[in-house]
């Protein structure tokens, strides 16, 4: 009996363009088979990563409050994570699996709890940024936040938001020495994206030496008049404007790059002079995204 020759007509392969073997398509099984296997390599790595940590602690000591925060540091790793995205998995759902992980780990190095405004949204902005392992209080207003926060001397955050149209100046009681901002969410900005609130993390000065991009400034100028147009004179923004006791309050955005003598050259205008209360803590810049498609 003769063999028959594979590959020729009605043979048991079919040879490609290239006249090589085609690559079957993978089954269910196998891709669910992969899945598994990463699911188990982000779980080790998980592991891994805990460990790592608890050295950490062992080396740098983080137990003490506020010790492990290093909001300069998150935000590169939130850079670099946005640089090599791709794919259809949403970035935002990305970003909130890295900030559990983030504050989850932080939180082991040196236990804190979180502080925020009344308001629905609010909370789920903290719940977004600090995730589950984190303890969460709500204050009656701003004004016990800080003080909620000053109270805790660097094992409390607090969580206030960012109104342009605010009724108080809360932004006052905040010092380069006390209390102060750290940080602005949310961290990444798109179009339509959720928990989109605006808002300003509130922390006791920070052993994190990395510089903000973002100095905020409190400005106080007899009246309304001239005050936008001079902060974006020298590069400045308006974030929030609030008339108390005669008096125009500002919370002011000034770039690292603007040198102190083009702030303080505001205290110097012959129509409105301002007055300096002084620098009230910083942020780094937001990532902006198109919307997502």
């Amino acid at each position: 009996m003769t063999e028959t020759t594979k590959g020729t007509s009605g043979g048991a392969s079919k040879g490609g363009p290239d006249g090589g073997k085609e690559k079957d398509e993978p089954t269910l099984d196998e891709l669910r088979q992969r899945i598994d296997s990463i699911d188990e390599a982000i779980h080790r790595h998980l592991i891994e990563r805990s460990e790592i940590v608890q050295a950490l602690i062992a080396v740098k000591r983080t137990h003490k409050p506020g010790a492990a925060f290093r909001p300069g540091r998150e935000m590169d790793m939130m850079r670099r994570l946005v640089g090599r995205h791709r794919g259809i998995l949403p970035i935002n759902t990305v970003e909130h699996l890295w900030r559990e992980i983030i504050a989850t780990f932080t939180h082991m190095q040196a236990p804190f709890d979180v502080v925020v405004e009344p308001g629905v949204e609010l909370r789920d902005v903290a719940r977004f940024y600090f995730g589950f392992s984190v303890g969460f209080k709500e204050a009656a207003d701003s004004a016990r936040v800080i003080e909620q926060v000053r109270e805790g001397d660097g094992s409390v955050l607090g969580l206030v938001a960012n109104q342009s149209d605010a009724t108080s100046a809360w932004w006052i009681p905040l010092s380069r020495d006390g209390v102060q901002i750290i940080g602005r969410l949310p961290v990444i900005q798109q179009p339509g994206r959720p928990v989109d609130l605006d808002a300003f993390i509130l922390s006791m000065p920070l052993m994190d030496t990395t510089v903000p991009d973002m100095r905020l400034v409190a400005l106080s100028a007899p009246h309304e008049d001239g005050v936008q147009g001079a902060i974006r004179a020298i590069g400045g923004r308006l974030i929030s404007c609030v008339m108390e006791e005669g008096h125009c309050e500002c919370l002011v955005a000034v770039p690292f790059s603007v040198a102190d003598v083009a702030v303080e050259g505001l205290t110097r205008l012959p129509a409105n002079p301002m007055h300096i209360r002084g620098v009230v803590g910083g942020y780094w810049t937001p990532i902006a995204l198109g919307a997502a498609e």
